[in-house]
């Protein structure tokens, strides 16, 4: 993003609490959260004509803030015609992933679960986008995958934050393990196929000889294999921690997230996933779903569930792409975010927005004529007057 368009800040913050049973090793930890703010330098100069937006954007997961990257500045230059403008932008890293992961080393447990996920999103979006010199502005959340699904809880939780739900690839139902498995056992327990697991260990490695073997591994046998060149450049940067002193290629790496916690995104999903399935239904505002044309991470169920229970779906397919086409196709997903945010800012005026300085009294007037509109649209005649 263009530096002297935007100012650039890390943070962290206290994550949610409290949180799942064993999502920390002990019951006294306490867990942080970092992440990054993009705030406009042209906010105060706005045309007042503008529509302000603010994008939040939650990553999928063994992903991090970092692949968002890419998409701010192609998004922040979307609109040449002056419908809106970007005021501020939020990358969050997940508690146990990238540099929240690194803070929270040793204290982490075996439960992840992406409800909380969603309660650190909504703390953390509810702290930056709506203290008390923030501007009206549209609220638009985009998530992919693990970040979709915490996408749709954040507007179960909190259902008058985000205007505009965008999900790429969200992952609400999965496929479920079917063999033996442990007799009695509940559906909402954890669970996981085993070639699955054992496929995600292969994908997942956290530790490296050197520097190397780490970048050929990240390039040729991790997730990222084919994403775009500088997405996975900027994710190889970002995920690398060397040993303290050692040179260029000459020690041992690990990355900023462990295998395990990486495993555990996907082993604790059938804990928590009951409540959001259940609450889908009540999710009214306008939900983009983009999905790649030959994606098959998630099974057929899981688009047909978001089509036919989300009040306001809008079902997007990008041609040819992957679960991971979010870094794979990014500028195509691009293409389409900036013509959905397009279409909505057109079609969804905000609320008018600072009252001007007025009397107790002013008020009182202003409110009674909104009550008296409210009450005519709201009362229903009777036919037959009771008693």
């Amino acid at each position: 993003m263009e530096q002297n368009r935007f100012k650039k800040e890390t943070k962290t913050c206290s994550a949610s609490w409290p949180r799942a049973p064993q999502s920390t090793l002990c019951a006294t930890d306490r867990l942080e959260l970092t992440y990054d703010v993009y705030t406009s330098a042209e906010r105060q100069r706005r045309s007042r004509t503008a529509t302000r937006l603010n994008l939040v954007f939650l990553h999928g997961s063994g992903m991090s803030k970092v692949v968002w990257e890419y998409y701010l500045p192609r998004l922040v230059a979307a609109d040449a015609e002056g419908n809106y403008a970007i005021d501020k932008v939020l990358l969050i890293d997940q508690v146990n992933h990238g540099d929240s992961a690194v803070r929270n080393r040793g204290k982490l447990g075996t439960n992840f679960n992406w409800i909380d996920g969603a309660r650190d999103v909504l703390k953390i979006a509810t702290c930056e986008l709506g203290s008390i010199d923030s501007h009206p502005a549209l609220n638009v959340v985009i998530g992919h995958s693990m970040g979709g699904f915490q996408a749709l809880a954040c507007d179960v939780l909190q259902p008058n934050l985000f205007h505009l739900l965008i999900l790429i690839e969200p992952v609400v139902i999965t496929r479920k393990a079917i063999g033996a498995g442990r007799p009695g056992l509940p559906p909402d327990s954890p669970q996981i196929p085993e070639n699955l697991y054992n496929s995600l260990r292969l994908k997942t490695c956290d530790h490296f000889a050197n520097e190397s073997e780490y970048v050929k591994y990240m390039r040729n046998g991790s997730f990222f294999t084919n994403a775009h060149s500088q997405i996975l450049q900027n994710i190889i940067d970002f995920e690398r921690i060397k040993a303290s002193g050692d040179d260029e290629d000459g020690g041992p790496v690990r990355t900023k997230m462990e295998q395990a916690q990486n495993l555990l995104c996907y082993m604790n999903m059938q804990t928590f996933a009951p409540f959001l399935i259940s609450n889908v239904k009540f999710v009214r505002k306008r939900t983009i779903h983009i999905v790649g044309a030959r994606s098959n991470w998630c099974p057929p169920q899981n688009q047909l569930f978001l089509q036919k229970t989300l009040q306001n779906y809008h079902l997007d397919v990008i041609p040819g792409g992957s679960h991971l086409v979010n870094v794979e196709a990014p500028d195509l997903v691009i293409e389409r975010i900036n013509h959905h945010i397009h279409e909505f800012v057109l079609t969804s005026p905000l609320q008018s927005s600072h009252i001007p300085q007025l009397t107790l009294e002013e008020r009182a007037v202003m409110f009674d004529r909104a009550f008296d509109s409210f009450k005519n649209e709201a009362l229903v005649k009777m036919t037959k007057q009771k008693l």
